[in-house]
């Protein structure tokens, strides 16, 4: 008999504990569903922000289309007019470095301003001084006219 009374207070304890936590819920779903009108009607002020944000993207999406575009113009540009000056250098007789960092070999190119030793072969990229006359095959210098006396006897 015992017993039963234990059983009966527990069941009655926990069944009054249970009621205690559906009536919270109850109440609790009932707070909820006052606000949700509030959290679903929309605020005009954020879609206002909302559409500015989506315009200012749009836009910055057409601006880089077109840079995109830009750049890729400008690289062939750039690559063209790189096969340009080859082809130049390779007339004028230089030969062009494949990286801007290629280190030439010591002696192998005079520097600026210096040139051969009487007696030596010009070297590539070597000019005349101002009023010299060019060496034995070397064409005149830009805007100096050929003289008699530059061409090498035969």
């Amino acid at each position: 008999m015992l017993m039963s009374f234990t059983r009966d207070h527990m069941d009655s304890a926990g069944a009054a504990e249970a009621r205690e936590r559906v009536t919270k819920w109850i109440e609790q779903t009932r707070q909820l569903f006052s606000v949700l009108p509030e959290l679903l009607v929309t605020d005009t002020h954020v879609n206002e922000r909302v559409s500015a944000a989506e315009k200012e993207a749009e836009r910055l999406r057409r601006e880089l289309e077109d840079l995109k575009r830009e750049n890729h113009q400008l690289r062939g540009e750039r690559d063209e007019i790189a096969q340009a000056m080859t082809v130049v250098a390779q007339r004028l007789g230089f030969t062009p470095r494949k990286s801007p960092f290629e280190r030439t070999h010591a002696g192998d190119h005079t520097k600026p301003g210096e040139l051969a030793k009487p007696g030596e072969p010009a070297r590539p990229g070597e000019l005349a001084k101002p009023g010299e006359p060019p060496k034995a095959g070397e064409s005149p210098k830009a805007g100096e006219s050929p003289k008699a006396t530059d061409h090498p006897k035969v």
